[in-house]
């Protein structure tokens, strides 16, 4: 006879099955906990090869270097030692340089200067504005009051009694030579990404044009300027659309301060603005002080001149030695600790190059070549091997600087361990934060946890900062891609690539 069953075999293991996942729970939950597994060189190397390896890569020019500022070693290399374009990678050379050379607490000084006796509230002479290169008459730090510097000057100059200067306009742009646009720049004129350099600045030497399209067809398209200035003339050929569709405006000089605007948009479309820069940014600043003066009841009788780079020039230093001249006004300009944010964290091209001039000033040199010449004389002192940088500007517009990743990793080591480094840390963008890198990750566990310096040019991307690990580890990093065509594709690699950094720990921590 044949068996059907076991009926005690099914009686011992039913209970048992049901149980098991029970036990296997208490089991895992009892056990003793095992350390972390640390990370290893090696690990992390395949991971970022595997990042690295995306055909849309395959192409560019990839470069990449994190070194763990916690335990002082290189973690991680790749083309290490090529050179890259930089692009706006170059203000860390720009901020560390200032820092080291001018310190945290230094100011810019711009000085309004007036000779001749006031009689009857006529000033018989000249007035002269003295600039050394400051970037911030403007109203970035005075509340978006673009004239709050101009107006302090016309409130002084009313205090000793003047109400009419019979003499000129001076404007002492002689603290820097040098063309007002550097060696390598690729760029349209009219974008205030790449606005003119002179010793005497105002409103980072732009405009703004705010084009109002009409609420419906027919009627008239709004324009408006800030500051309200008659320096810039418009030519207006803006075409009204019956359709909403999409707003095109281009703007040209035809002249020197005729501005061609066309294009067409469409009625009830959103307000458009663009930066404009200006062409002779001393003559720029010079006539919107007087519009001010003028604004205020003053008014000038004389011409706007100034040492170099204006439509009418004069010789300075002769015109100063003939006079007696009385200091009316002096204008500080906030601490370099505070200004170097707007360079870093809001890449600022005009501050950088302003900054670098500066920077070469107080080092003895002239011009952009001998203060770039200076700067990496001051990082070289300061132990950064400079021997593979090319720097040829202070923002890194021009496609003539070059820099290689291990150049940048070295750079922020020093500067982490240096005398100014929380100044120079807090000076770059907090990722999801602010600044450039302000909505990148947002939402993600990278944000607040890396300050970098982003750099973009057509071709060129880099990303180059301090990253702190899950762990608590310090890195330093720089990534850097040129000769790409899909930016897209290297934005979602280097972001990999930090997010891959966040997880690593030091095996000798």
């Amino acid at each position: 006879m044949m068996s059907h069953s076991m009926p005690g075999r099914d009686l011992s293991l039913g209970p048992l099955l049901l149980l098991w996942p029970v036990l296997a729970l208490l089991l895992y939950l009892c056990a003793p906990a095992l350390p972390a597994q640390a990370d290893t060189p090696g690990t992390l190397k395949k991971d970022l090869a595997n990042i690295l390896s995306d055909p849309e890569l395959k192409a560019a020019h990839v470069g990449v270097v994190v070194d763990s500022l916690t335990t002082g070693q290189r973690i991680f290399g790749y083309n290490a030692e090529k050179r890259f374009v930089p692009a706006s990678n170059m203000k860390l050379f720009t901020t560390a340089a200032a820092l080291l050379v001018l310190s945290p607490d230094f100011r810019w000084e711009t000085r309004l200067l007036m000779d001749g006796p006031v009689i009857s509230g006529t000033l018989h002479g000249d007035i002269i504005v003295e600039g050394s290169g400051d970037p911030t008459i403007s109203g970035y730090f005075h509340d978006g009051d673009v004239l709050h510097v101009f107006r302090q000057w016309a409130d002084k100059l009313k205090e000793r009694g003047v109400r009419q200067i019979a003499g000129d306009l001076v404007i002492d742009n002689s603290a820097f030579t040098g063309r007002p646009y550097g060696t390598g720049w690729d760029m349209d004129t009219t974008s205030c990404f790449g606005a003119p350099r002179d010793a005497f600045t105002f409103n980072n030497n732009c405009i703004q044009l705010d084009i109002t399209p009409p609420a419906r067809a027919g009627e008239e398209t709004l324009f408006a300027m800030e500051p309200a200035t008659d320096y810039v003339r418009l030519v207006r050929d803006i075409t009204s659309r019956k359709d909403a569709g999409v707003d095109t405006v281009n703007l040209e000089y035809t002249t020197q301060r005729t501005l061609s605007v066309t294009g067409s948009i469409g009625p009830g479309n959103r307000m458009i603005t663009r930066y404009v820069a200006v062409n002779h940014p001393a003559c720029f600043g010079g006539f919107v002080f007087r519009e001010t003066l003028e604004a205020t009841g003053i008014t000038v009788e004389g011409d706007i001149l100034c040492a170099r780079n204006c439509p009418k020039t004069v010789d300075v230093r002769a015109r100063r030695e003939k006079g007696a001249w009385k200091i009316v006004s002096v204008y500080h300009s906030p601490r370099l600790a505070e200004i170097i944010k707007v360079v870093n964290k809001l890449s600022n091209n005009l501050y950088a190059e302003l900054l670098l001039l500066a920077t070469g000033r107080a080092a003895g040199a002239t011009g952009t070549g001998g203060s770039a010449a200076a700067a990496l004389a001051v990082l070289r002192r300061a132990g950064v091997d400079t021997s593979s940088v090319i720097m040829v500007d202070g923002s890194g517009l021009s496609r003539h600087d070059l820099v290689t990743p291990d150049s940048v990793a070295r750079l922020l080591t020093i500067m982490a361990e240096g005398p100014h480094s929380r100044c120079f840390i807090d000076s770059l963008p907090i990722m999801s934060v602010d600044g450039t890198l302000g909505v990148r990750l947002k939402g993600s566990r990278a944000a607040e946890r890396i300050r970098a310096k982003t750099g973009t040019m057509t071709h060129i991307r880099g990303l180059s900062g301090y990253l702190t690990t899950m762990k608590g580890e310090r890195l330093a990093f720089s990534i850097f891609s040129n000769n790409h065509v899909t930016t897209p594709a290297v934005d979602a690699a280097t972001d990999r690539i930090i997010l891959r950094l966040l997880d690593y720990s030091s095996p000798e921590r």
